[in-house]
């Protein structure tokens, strides 16, 4: 794929499959291709299953059942025979399926997407991206408990594993362009561990936005190293640090080497120079209803052609970072997962945002054609779109598709995001949930014939 305009032109030939007009067969037997993968040639071949674990992940009801009964639908619908109803042959086919398959396939249409993208799109020219961290969790089993185990403050049996993910998501597009799956504490297990695990994924002249905990020294000299610039909010001030130059639009502060951080060799210390020039600008928020009135940005960024509005105002759109974290854990409904092996997790959590990826391209594609900013279509609007316009392309006859695709583009780029300036709203619900008892034991001892009374 090499602009939007060829992801457009293969629209037309849309099979019906998810995506199938972006994530091509071909696509998929080169990545299977380059793991050194073979197959035979079978119903739930792994061209068939990643199309199929695509619509469950995209469905409502994200079950096994509903992904195959989709695979025969299909089958039928174009001349063949109906495959069983069973799962079980898809669910050992997913299984077969290597997760670096599936995050090659991720990664890669994310990456195809940012080279296809206008000028227009980027900040002064750069690709700028989001790093940000969530946790997922997963079903309560013996294997989840050993790679992931619950919270140290739930007890015993009834905590249910969780995941700590960290996410790098292009602002332009909002494509999710790398992943790092960890326990939930530990040692190696923080954001900034995590993201040390991305660094090959940036390239020289990026930019990265994140949050306050990035106000840090050893993170700033390793990514300046690789011509990175970052880009992040001032978590204290530094008394060893002065001010080089006073200017209207940021001071130039000289940094200290921080102390030498637990788990850090003198040797590994000793690599990074003694001081290091940033730059700092004061956001002032006061029109905008936000918490803080006004907050501190520190950056790497020293060119005097960026003024410190720029840079301000680049930060504050790290927000969408926290949005398109939302979309993917709500949305597509990835914040409770089903697979009941941590193998399986892995695969799950890919697979959907190779899915998220895929609709990403889908709203540049109708931004492209409707010439607005991707940024300003609704994702929960074009995921709706696309799930409503589906079935029919499927089922219309190839010179009939255009018409319909044309149709659903446009109804994705009608649905904008809100403009709601200074908009706050209470962290709270008006309606209440429906009251259940809490599970205080484990559920196995809860069915016991003696304490079932506890519990109608």
């Amino acid at each position: 794929m090499s602009n939007l305009d060829a992801v457009r032109a293969r629209f037309a030939r849309n099979e019906g499959l998810p995506f199938a007009n972006i994530l091509t067969e071909a696509s998929i037997r080169d990545v299977l291709g380059a793991h050194g993968l073979k197959y035979r040639d079978r119903v739930f071949s792994p061209v068939t299953t990643i199309w199929g674990f695509l619509s469950q992940v995209l469905s409502e009801d994200h079950s096994c059942r509903d992904a195959v009964l989709r695979v025969i639908a299909h089958r039928v619908a174009r001349g063949d025979t109906a495959c069983s109803p069973c799962t079980s042959s898809y669910c050992n086919a997913r299984s077969r399926i290597n997760t670096g398959v599936l995050s090659t396939l991720a990664k890669r249409t994310a990456e195809e997407l940012q080279t296809s993208i206008a000028d227009g799109w980027k900040w002064n020219g750069r690709s700028v991206f989001i790093f940000d961290g969530s946790t997922v969790s997963m079903p309560d089993t013996p294997m989840n408990q050993s790679m992931y185990p619950q919270p140290p403050k739930q007890k015993p049996g009834l905590g249910v594993p969780l995941a700590r993910i960290a996410v790098l998501l292009s602002l332009a597009t909002g494509a999710c362009h790398n992943l790092a799956i960890a326990s939930y504490s530990g040692k190696g297990t923080g954001e900034t561990s995590l993201f040390r695990r991305m660094y090959d994924t940036l390239k020289a002249g990026d930019v990265v936005v994140a949050d306050a905990l990035f106000d840090n020294y050893f993170i700033a000299c390793e990514l300046r190293d690789r011509g990175i610039d970052i880009v992040t909010r001032v978590q204290h001030e530094r008394a060893d640090s002065w001010a080089k130059e006073i200017r209207p639009d940021g001071d130039i502060l000289v940094w200290q080497r921080s102390c030498k951080p637990r788990g850090m060799t003198a040797a590994q210390y000793r690599r990074y120079p003694k001081q290091l020039t940033m730059r700092q600008v004061v956001v002032d928020a006061r029109d905008k209803n936000n918490r803080a009135k006004q907050f501190k940005v520190v950056t790497t960024i020293l060119d005097v052609s960026i003024d410190g509005k720029q840079i301000g105002d680049l930060y504050e759109r790290r927000w969408n970072g926290e949005v398109d974290i939302r979309s993917i854990k709500s949305t597509m409904q990835m914040d409770i997962l089903r697979c009941k092996t941590p193998d399986m997790v892995h695969k799950e959590i890919w697979t959907h945002l190779l899915a998220y990826n895929l609709l990403r391209t889908v709203m540049a594609v109708a931004a492209n054609e409707n010439d607005i900013d991707p940024r300003k279509i609704s994702f929960k609007g074009a995921k709706q779109a696309l799930t409503a316009f589906s079935p029919k392309i499927e089922a219309a006859r190839p010179e009939n598709r255009a018409l319909l695709i044309d149709a659903m583009l446009t109804t994705i780029a009608y649905h904008r995001v809100g403009d709601r300036p200074g908009r706050w709203e209470p962290r709270a619900r008006k309606r209440r949930p429906k009251w259940s008892t809490p599970l205080k034991q484990p559920r196995q001892i809860a069915k016991l014939p003696h304490n079932r009374s506890k519990w109608f």
